[in-house]
């Protein structure tokens, strides 16, 4: 009997793997930096890199390696069948005389890493340095979506923000961890993330913005509440966690009543193309065909979490100025 819960063709599976790794990852949203001869480093990945031959990954702090079929699965939360149609840019279809018979690896079961005793590194690195506002951060860490993981491993003992994702039946799905240092980078996906599911905020009206990052989407929120808005929790506002858009799919999904779609993605300053406006202008188009009517809010700076740190540390400076010049 034949198998066809895969349909593709030996052929297609043949071009799904001489398919370069580098423009499948460019076309799905990921931003690609020289390294060295051999790699390119994957931007606010961690230590992620893709090697220039297309043909694979390699993340040195996890240690997770594969081809363009693990990458997809791995990063973009697809299955099998999901990353050969995104790769070829098909559907499957079930006409074929012979099918490539796939066995899937056993996933393992998503798991939320363990918290820490206290939450002070989150907290500083949040408030003090992101500059973002203390009462949206202990709103979010009461609705247990931001929270200071502690994992206990080999090469030692690690903090990190974790930013959480829930499904329609507040059962975590996705999360994020991002270092509580500035002089550190690393991000990561916890192993198992489904990416249909981002961190998000539910608002009360018809409107979702929707941001490449946590941290993008708490900035904005913060700049909302500066500018003194009569309610500044009304908006609903969704992290990607990239340039992806499953999980807007998956929001408007669960939320009949939004007709507004505004995208607050990064602005690449220091590339020949800029990926998020263009992502921005791509996803509206596809969004408006659906029947939405979409926007773009482009930061001044990178992103809205520069654009929040100018404008807190100028306030901060014309403060400390004003008061300087009183006491004399």
């Amino acid at each position: 009997m034949i198998n066809n819960k895969y349909p593709f063709t030996e052929e297609q599976i043949k071009e799904v793997f001489e398919t370069s790794l580098v423009d499948f990852a460019i076309r799905n949203g990921f931003k690609l930096k020289e390294s060295d001869r051999k790699t390119f480093k994957v931007e606010n990945m961690g230590g992620l890199f893709i090697f220039k031959n297309g043909k694979g990954f390699y993340h040195f702090t996890t240690g997770i390696k594969g081809n363009i079929i693990d990458f997809a699965k791995e990063y973009l939360g697809m299955d099998f069948k999901q990353a050969v149609e995104n790769i070829l840019g098909i559907r499957a279809y079930g006409n074929v005389s012979s099918f490539y018979i796939h066995k899937e690896k056993e996933k393992k079961p998503f798991k939320l890493p363990p918290k820490a005793e206290n939450f002070n590194r989150v907290i500083n690195y949040l408030v003090n340095i992101r500059k973002i506002n203390k009462e949206i951060v202990n709103l979010f860490m009461l609705e247990n979506k931001i929270y200071q993981s502690k994992e206990i491993t080999k090469k030692g003992i690690f903090y990190n923000c974790a930013f959480v994702g829930y499904d329609e039946n507040n059962i975590p799905r996705y999360c994020s961890l991002r270092s509580p240092s500035s002089k550190s980078n690393f991000r990561q996906d916890i192993e198992s993330s489904d990416k249909n599911y981002g961190f998000s905020f539910k608002g009360k009206n018809n409107i979702l913005y929707v941001f490449e990052s946590p941290i993008d989407l708490l900035s904005h929120m913060t700049l909302f509440k500066l500018e003194g808005k009569i309610d500044w929790k009304q908006d609903n506002r969704l992290s990607c966690g990239g340039l992806f858009n499953m999980a807007i799919d998956t929001y408007l999904k669960e939320h009949k009543n939004i007709e507004y779609i505004v995208f607050g993605f990064d602005n690449d300053f220091d590339k020949k193309e800029n990926y998020g406006q263009d992502k921005a202008k791509e996803f509206g188009r596809m969004y408006k065909e659906q029947g939405y009517k979409c926007l773009i809010h482009k930061p001044t700076n990178k992103d809205f979490n520069d654009d929040l740190v100018k404008l807190v540390t100028k306030q901060q400076y014309l403060k400390e100025k004003l008061e300087d010049m009183f006491e004399r």
